[in-house]
């Protein structure tokens, strides 16, 4: 019995392949982008959970409130031993400080790597396993280092690299004491060489409580209730901080929320990655709203197709069939389509899951299999997807009587034109919401790229020489030894460059009532052609001049935004005013026009520029776009002479400006490419439901052309009907749109306003995409000869 139960549904599948095809095509796809956005969502929620004390690291961190504002910062260097000598439930502390090297094994192998100082407990709170080397002495010394099996593989080719040395900066040794796997991709913290913490802290910042950048970590002993630390911390802020200025506050983040829910810490975070809780709700209700599309195509198509199988239903109750036979028969048709469905899915995420890596820019996952609880998922939705689809027929079609079935008079019904126009209109309605918000993100994502910075990025060299004395001693004479080289313009140095990261500082100004202003200040150290160079406006007293003494570590310039915090309305109010930075006093003598120091998506943050050549890190180079590398090549070469041994690391300024946006771009992409997948799921069943439309109006139409109507009257007959559905759909979904859209863009400091061009444009393209689907159809049934159609009337 059960084997003609089979036969019967694969014989209706092969006498129905176009219909089946879409059906299963449609339904795999919405499987195969619902298992992909698990993936991504369970990889975001998971982040960090690797730990396994997890539930008792937490990330301690500083909020400076400013008669301003509030800064987000991270820990002074002194925070850790401090906090962990005052509170005995503290279990281990541990410091972590985000940095760049210039790292070489071999004379030919020189990379900039993010590297990481850390302190030796740092394996005692996370979960990294060390490998190779004494766990009691990994950093008893400056300049050991742990590195990861894949940076030893990197530099040694072997795993076993113990005792092997790496030169830093073309000038110092580091030894390799341990060997740690690789920390998994999960991970807010992944780097691949962890220094001891005395290769960066020496005694003065022991003592230094106004210098953060300091990640500092926290386990707590086993059970421990951290809101009872929390309620401690305000005394212990009083007792270390000096408040009369500003406000310092502590906050203990749980170390599984610090990657969605932590703010960004300062500007130096290096490979300490953050995400954003809303991209994973984004990515969720996209994903879902897909599988809503391909279910409701599936349960669409089937319903309708099964009424071609009136006939059939009336021969089986002549032939003695029960009402639960046929019940089974369709329920099983529904269910066996939603399986294979399920397979070719699973197939489909085999073959592209290396591409969705790629797009997301991580390895997420090397292995679908390993997720089963999401594959059990999804063959469950897959299942009540087929009963859902199967209801119809089996519930409603099989109760029908012999001879109302053969003659097949429930062909039109009324609630089954109903539902199936309901859907056509909730898939619409997901499509053009899809449509514009597709819209919105590109726009957004193309405004932040294409808007004016406020500097001139294009065709700078970049040389990172890591703070070496031979460079900083000798700037002038550099500038005329590469300024002979053809191809060669300007040049200037610096401690950042807009796009990277910079320092922040401690610096009281004087303000617009002659009162001292206390606050942390983002701080560029430049000199004097770098205003020239990256061509920032002065608005208000002079820039930076060689040819004036006065210009020394007492003179400043501030940006427009730092004008506005201190008071004043005019930026000439500002110029003489008294500062204090870095046990430096002096005067301002400049206003700098706001420039975009950091990514579009952040306000323009006070700034303060100074001169002071012993900060420069940095060498820009202007150079001609003609033969560009040959030119390259001349000042590698002049490089060798200027600082013999020091590896020449270059970039453009431009590629790392632009870098900022990689992890939006590619969120960008990632919602296009799902969006997209929605719509052309909604056009196969557009197309399916037109097939079927026409099937059904076959002989109206055979009348029509033996009455004289043209091809072009049919096929507008024939067009209307969804013309209509996607128009009510387009009403639905645009204040939906609206509201989605509008509370995203939120989220950026500088963003676009919605036009209402864009509503228009996406119902134009709904309806345009909705004809071409169908067209096809409409035309075929429009030119198709009417005797064939009435032969058997």
């Amino acid at each position: 019995m059960i084997k003609n139960y089979f036969k019967t549904t694969f014989r209706y599948f092969w006498n129905h392949k176009t219909f089946s095809l879409i059906n299963i095509i449609g339904l795999a796809t919405g499987i195969c982008v619902c298992f992909f956005a698990l993936l991504y969502v369970q990889f975001e929620l998971s982040r960090d959970g690797y730990n396994r004390q997890a539930d008792n690291i937490y990330r301690l961190v500083t909020d400076i409130k400013t008669s301003k504002g509030i800064n987000y910062e991270s820990t002074p260097a002194p925070m850790a031993p401090a906090i962990q000598s005052e509170f005995p439930e503290i279990k281990a502390v541990a410091r972590v400080f985000m940095d760049d090297m210039i790292i070489q094994s071999k004379p030919d192998n020189a990379i900039k790597e993010e590297i990481a100082y850390a302190d030796a407990s740092v394996f005692k709170i996370f979960t990294w396993p060390v490998l190779r080397g004494n766990k009691a002495h990994l950093f008893d010394a400056p300049f050991n280092v742990v590195l990861s099996e894949s940076a030893a593989k990197k530099y040694f080719g072997t795993d076993d690299a113990l005792g092997q040395t790496l030169l830093i900066n073309g000038k110092d040794r580091a030894t390799v004491t341990g060997i740690m796997k690789d920390i998994p991709y999960d991970s807010h913290l992944r780097v691949d060489m962890l220094f001891s913490i005395s290769t960066l802290v020496n005694a003065n910042w022991d003592h230094n409580w106004t210098y953060f950048g300091f990640y500092t970590y926290l386990l707590l002993q086993p059970g421990y209730n951290a809101a009872e630390l929390q309620a401690k911390l305000p005394a212990f802020v009083k007792a270390n901080f000096d408040q009369s200025q500003v406000k310092y506050q502590l906050a203990i983040e749980p170390l599984k929320k610090v990657y969605l829910y932590g703010k960004p810490r300062g500007h130096r975070t290096g490979a300490s990655a953050s995400g954003s809780i809303t991209n994973v709700y984004i990515v969720s209700v996209i994903a879902i709203l897909v599988l809503f599309i391909a279910c409701f195509n599936f349960i669409n198509l089937t319903t309708a197709f099964s009424l071609q199988r009136a006939k059939e239903i009336g021969v089986r109750k002549v032939l003695g069939a029960s009402k639960s036979q046929l019940v089974f028969q369709f329920f099983m048709d529904a269910i066996m389509l939603c399986l294979i469905s399920f397979v070719i899915a699973l197939a489909l995420a085999v073959l592209l899951l290396p591409l969705f890596n790629q797009l997301v820019g991580t390895i997420i996952s090397t292995n679908i299999f390993s997720q089963f609880q999401n594959i059990a998922w999804l063959f469950l939705i897959a299942v009540i997807v087929g009963i859902l689809s199967g209801a119809y027929p089996a519930l409603f079609l099989s109760g029908f009587k012999p001879i109302s079935s053969l003659k097949g008079k429930f062909a039109s019904s009324g609630k089954g034109l109903i539902l199936r126009k309901t859907l056509v209109v909730a898939q619409f309605s997901i499509s053009i919401f899809l449509i514009i918000a597709t819209v919105v993100v590109y726009q957004q994502l193309d405004f932040m790229q294409n808007q004016q910075l406020g500097f001139q990025k294009d065709h700078k060299l970049v040389i990172d020489f890591q703070f070496d004395s031979r460079v900083m001693g000798h700037t002038d004479a550099i500038k005329q030894q590469l300024a002979a080289i053809p191809g060669v313009g300007m040049a200037s140095f610096s401690s950042s460059i807009p796009g990277t990261p910079n320092n922040q500082y401690k610096t009281v100004l004087e303000n617009s009532n002659n009162e001292k202003q206390e606050q942390r200040t983002d701080a560029y150290f430049i000199d004097n052609d770098f205003l020239k160079q990256y061509q920032v406006n002065v608005i208000a007293g002079r820039g930076f001049s060689k040819n004036s003494a006065a210009d020394t570590l007492k003179t400043m310039l501030i940006n427009e935004t730092m004008v506005k915090n201190l008071g004043f309305t005019n930026p000439d109010e500002a110029i003489g005013k008294h500062f204090f930075q870095m046990n430096h006093e002096g005067v301002i003598i400049g206003v700098v026009k706001d420039f975009h120091f950091h990514s579009f998506q952040e306000k323009v943050q006070p700034l303060t520029l100074t001169l002071n050549p012993w900060n420069f890190t940095l060498l820009t180079v202007n150079v001609s776009s003609e033969n560009t590398q040959r030119t390259i090549n001349k000042i590698e070469s002049a490089w060798k002479n200027i600082a013999p041994g020091l590896p020449f690391v270059y970039y453009f300024a431009d590629e790392a400006y632009n870098q900022q946006y990689v992890a939006q771009k590619r969120f960008g992409s990632l919602f296009i490419c799902f969006a997209m997948i929605a719509i052309v799921i909604s056009c196969l069943g557009l197309l399916g439901l037109s097939a079927f439309n026409t099937t059904q109006r076959k002989k109206e139409i055979g009348i029509r052309k033996v009455l004289g109507a043209s091809v072009g009257s049919i096929t507008a007959m024939l067009s209307k009907d969804f013309v209509r559905l996607i128009l009510i759909a387009l009403l639905v979904a645009s204040p939906i749109s609206w509201w989605a859209m509008h509370s995203w863009l939120q989220g950026f400091a500088y963003r676009i306003n919605i036009p209402l061009w864009v509503f228009l444009f996406s119902g134009a393209a709904a309806i345009f995409i909705a004809l071409l689907t169908i067209s096809f159809q409409s035309i075929k049934a429009a030119v198709a000869n009417p005797v064939k159609s009435l032969r058997n009337d």
